[in-house]
């Protein structure tokens, strides 16, 4: 399954299928205080309901609000001891690992030694040497299940990548 970003700053659109049924949107206003709010469409209703909230702090700890709890970010997506990435348990109680890479974060089951994404973020691609398309999250079969932690946990891999990527820019 693929969901399409309406827009490449991921802090600010909608998430729709293949189908062009809109599923989530995320937005986060402009201002001091950063604050990214999750919504979600359920079938047949117009109107979304919030699903997540994710307050950004620089100086404290990012805080996540998500099926009724609020737990600091670090401890919902944590570190591990010599290891790339952030782990997060699934409903379904396996662990996951987000990746992070110079472009893009990929996830996978932390059990298995595969390499291959379960979740994989795609760019958009103006359609000089590949067909265009819109950026998308092309989300394994076998990981929909548990939708709205991979959309929620991906919005915060995504802000920890590109922090790094611009710490990297301003050396």
């Amino acid at each position: 399954m693929r969901l399409i970003f309406s827009d490449s700053y991921f802090k600010n659109t909608d998430l729709s299928d293949e189908e062009g049924h809109k599923l989530y949107t995320i937005s986060t206003p402009q201002g001091r205080k950063q604050v990214t709010t999750i919504s979600k469409y359920r079938k047949g209703k117009s109107t979304p309901q919030v699903m997540a909230v994710i307050e950004w702090h620089r100086l404290k700890k990012t805080l996540i609000r998500f099926r009724g709890r609020e737990v600091e970010a670090d401890t919902m997506l944590y570190k591990r001891p010599w290891s790339w990435g952030r782990y997060f348990a699934g409903p379904d109680g396996h662990t996951y690992k987000w990746k992070v890479g110079f472009r893009y974060c990929w996830l996978k089951v932390e059990a298995k030694h595969t390499r291959v994404p379960l979740v994989k973020y795609h760019k958009r691609n103006l359609g000089i040497r590949k067909p265009s398309h819109p950026p998308y999250l092309d989300v394994s079969s076998a990981v929909t299940h548990m939708m709205d932690h991979i959309v929620v946990t991906y919005i915060y891999m995504e802000r920890l990548r590109q922090d790094t990527e611009d710490e990297r820019r301003n050396m």
